[in-house]
């Protein structure tokens, strides 16, 4: 058994990365978090940038070469768990298509969502009772967007369904018999009349466990490509992709604790506040960006890293937030208390569309500052 410990903070996508990566460094892993994590908020593809050039700069600097291991470890790593995360084949940023018809910069990207590096036509699917369905205006503005045309066709509710259904029950009642059976019957009736060959779109609700299974059957009964859009929190891509690695780290031993981290020491040491502590080799803070993981704003405007008790920036503007954070992974000196994600002041994944990015660079030059130190 390694004799190598880790503490990592933080069970969203920065933290469940983390974890994955020390086990693969013969570490043994405990994860801390109060909640679970921000994953069910998140689609599960990895964006990479908003600009063509997919080995633009940023403030941590890897080489193409370093860009393209990083991409691939990360497709290893999600086919362990179940999940086929599907890469461009040229430069050029593929896009996704949103829930109000934008397209989004994506990179890495789960083979149940949708993504092209050209806009195309397709079919955009609704579900009368699903809260975040607006095909019409979703239709219409990826109209004007993409210059492409943009069929819509709508859904009958499904047997059962009342008022309280949520994305999860959507979900939930597709993954069984049933519910497959009522939404491939009812999708091939609602196709008749729309060209064929024409790519269908449908909300990110076909179902937890079986929805590379479903879509498959759906894209069989359409005679066409037929994969999903995200829709907002809670995110069932996210859930799928949280569900199953953390199905696979339980597996592999890693121990997950629940309980608020309220400061972190430099021996490394987390001090919960139920008065529990843990000491490691290293600890990764993964606990979120601004407001998030121990940040708080003072009256006097300071914003301040609770758990590391440092101020980190000034509250100036909002629109400003995302450039505070710590300014260096090391973020308590010494190597061996380390912050990843979205926790990295400068980044702004939400103008640049860049976080996927974040979180491997940060990721991984938090990893390879570990192993310096223990040599």
């Amino acid at each position: 058994m390694s004799s190598k410990t880790a503490i990592v903070v933080g069970r969203g996508p920065a933290g469940m990365l983390s974890t994955s990566y020390l086990l693969q460094r013969g570490y043994q892993v405990t994860v801390l978090a109060e909640s679970d994590g921000s994953l069910g908020m998140w689609p599960g593809d990895f964006s990479f940038g908003r600009t063509t050039d997919a080995f633009q700069a940023f403030p941590i600097e890897l080489s193409s070469a370093e860009w393209s291991q990083a991409f691939g470890e990360l497709v290893a790593l999600y086919r362990s768990f179940g999940v086929t995360l599907v890469l461009p084949q040229a430069q050029d940023i593929p896009h996704t298509v949103t829930a109000i018809g934008n397209m989004r910069p994506t990179f890495a990207t789960p083979n149940w969502q949708y993504a092209s590096s050209e806009p195309e036509s397709l079919v955009f699917v609704g579900i009368d009772g699903l809260a975040d369905s607006i095909v019409g205006a979703q239709a219409a503005t990826y109209r004007r967007r993409s210059g492409c045309e943009a069929y819509e066709v709508s859904l009958s509710r499904p047997p059962g369904w009342d008022s309280s259904w949520g994305t999860i029950r959507f979900a939930a009642y597709l993954d069984g018999d049933a519910g497959a059976s009522w939404l491939a019957a009812t999708l091939r009736e609602a196709l008749r009349g729309v060209p064929s060959g024409i790519p269908v779109v449908l909300p990110q609700v076909i179902g937890l466990e079986h929805t590379e299974k479903l879509l498959t059957q759906l894209s069989e009964v359409g005679k066409r490509s037929v994969s999903e859009f995200p829709l907002l929190s809670p995110s069932i891509g996210g859930v799928r992709v949280r569900d199953r690695w953390e199905r696979l780290l339980r597996q592999q031993g890693v121990r997950f604790v629940s309980g608020r981290v309220r400061e972190v020491q430099p021996v490394p040491r987390a001090l919960l506040t139920d008065g529990r502590s843990f000491e490691a080799d290293c600890l990764l803070l993964a606990s979120g960006g601004v407001l998030g993981g121990g940040m708080q704003v003072t009256v006097d405007g300071a914003i301040v890293d609770e758990l590391v008790n440092r101020e980190v920036g000034r509250m100036d503007h909002l629109d400003a937030l995302d450039a505070h954070g710590h300014r260096e992974i090391d973020c308590l000196g010494g190597g061996r208390v380390l912050a990843v994600g979205r926790a990295m002041g400068g980044w702004n994944p939400n103008r640049d569309h860049n976080g996927g990015a974040m979180l491997l660079a940060t990721v991984r030059t938090a990893l390879g500052m570990c192993e310096e130190v223990d040599r």
